[in-house]
């Protein structure tokens, strides 16, 4: 590391995001805002309303993405801008009383998103849902998401899958061959498919109900989740979703998005066969085997091999990880926002021996001509605008976000090969859901 970075700090010194420094002094003043990625989420959940709470500036933010107060099935999208008498003294009253319109207005549930300016003057939206909730039909939860304590997309996301958690129906009985799949993309597109593991497909085919609790589901299929024999993790985002539901319904999780190695992925599938009652014999026989013969290829030809993880690469300290155990060696990790798995990742990195420094990353277009030309690495992980000469860049690394097991392995390590030989990705990416590759 040269002088240059010398201001950042080491994953050790990692404690929460808020510690992490700025790549380079050439930043603007915020990341992808948590409260649109809320927003976003709920949009997409039939029959889930929210309210909003405020300032003008987020309010013009929300409504130049979606213009529209009401949803396709009545859900409401409403905003509560603060006035300047509620920036001081409170907005509890005001914001009692429009839970109480849209309750009379028919919303079925409701989600207050509590914006920087209420999270600063510490604004007590639980002690609101405990006054006001017995005098409404609505189910009421929140999710607080200052930036000054959510920098971006992932724990923003993470903060609202657990305050869906609180909308979930108590159940006295499960049933034992029915899975809940957590799994939601904050910036999915509207109308596009929502990918799924393998395994999903592998369940099904066995005779196994799955829910799927995305951002593409119903308030319902959220209120009834707790009659699910145990929840499928797909996603790290949605760990902390699975912990609140293990503790308010009794369901255990089954976390499948952390395990990259055929060894750790042999070992999640049995779980999930004794479970269940069912043999996944066969069902992966191809993909598994590829993947094998990559990983024996990774530790004889990536020891050694340097490596950056830039901008939107899913689960960046679990992949530097991974590819530190295949005897990489990780020179620099952007890391968005910190989620509670991360500090078991950088635990594990450090027991390792591996200290590299993290940083957020915001100018990408300058931040890479740094990485290039001070870093030197053999391969970047990043999301780029245009190619960069002189730096091989696996890029499109949001991919695999949301797929797990043999095919996610095979994926990155055929990338990674790929754009080391040849300095660029195979042409027409890698198909996740074709037959598994020779």
């Amino acid at each position: 590391m040269t002088n240059q970075f010398s201001h950042l700090k080491k994953l050790s010194a990692m404690r929460s995001g808020k510690n992490i420094k700025f790549f380079t002094p050439a930043v603007y003043s915020g990341g992808w805002c948590p409260m649109r990625g809320a927003c976003n989420i709920v949009e997409g959940i039939e029959g889930l309303s929210y309210l909003m709470v405020c300032m003008p500036e987020c309010a013009t933010h929300s409504r130049s993405l979606n213009s529209l107060p009401e949803g396709p099935h009545g859900e409401k999208r409403w905003l509560y801008v603060l006035d300047a008498n509620e920036v001081i003294f409170g907005c509890r009253e005001g914001v009692m009383e429009a839970l109480r319109t849209m309750d009379r207005e028919g919303a079925k549930a409701i989600l207050m998103i509590a914006t920087c300016v209420t999270d600063l003057i510490g604004e007590d939206f639980e002690g609101m849902i405990h006054e006001v909730q017995p005098e409404l039909h609505a189910k009421l939860t929140y999710v607080t998401l200052g930036q000054f304590k959510n920098f971006g997309t992932p724990m923003g996301t993470a903060k609202v899958g657990t305050a869906l958690a609180a909308l979930v129906k108590p159940c006295s009985r499960r049933r034992e061959k029915l899975v809940n799949v957590l799994f939601i993309e904050a910036w999915r597109a509207k109308g596009s498919p929502v990918k799924f593991p393998l395994i999903v497909k592998a369940l099904e085919e066995r005779g196994i109900s799955v829910r799927r609790l995305t951002s593409d589901a119903s308030l319902e299929d959220y209120e009834n989740a707790g009659d699910a024999a145990f929840n499928l993790v797909i996603s790290a985002y949605m760990e902390p979703m699975a912990s609140a539901l293990e503790e308010k319904t009794g369901q255990p999780a089954l976390p499948l998005h952390n395990a990259f190695r055929v060894e750790e992925i042999d070992r999640a599938y049995r779980e999930l066969e004794e479970r269940l009652g069912i043999s996944l014999e066969g069902a992966f026989d191809g993909w598994r085997k590829k993947a094998l013969e990559l990983e024996e290829r990774a530790r004889r030809e990536l020891k050694g091999k340097k490596f950056v993880t830039m901008v939107e690469v899913d689960m960046p300290l679990a992949l530097t990880e991974y590819l530190s155990s295949l005897g990489m060696e990780p020179l620099l990790v952007d890391v968005e926002d910190v989620l509670p798995e991360d500090l078991m990742w950088k635990k594990k990195l450090n027991e390792a021996g591996i200290d590299p420094p993290v940083c957020h990353i915001m100018n990408l277009d300058q931040d890479v001509l740094a990485v290039r030309d001070q870093l030197k690495p053999d391969i970047a992980f990043s999301y780029l605008n245009e190619p960069v000469p002189g730096l091989p860049v696996a890029e499109q690394m949001t991919d695999f976000f949301g797929i797990t097991g043999y095919e996610r392995t095979v994926g990155i390590l055929r990338r990674i090969f790929a754009v080391l030989e040849t300095g660029k990705m195979e042409e027409g990416g890698f198909d996740l859901y074709g037959p598994a590759p020779i």
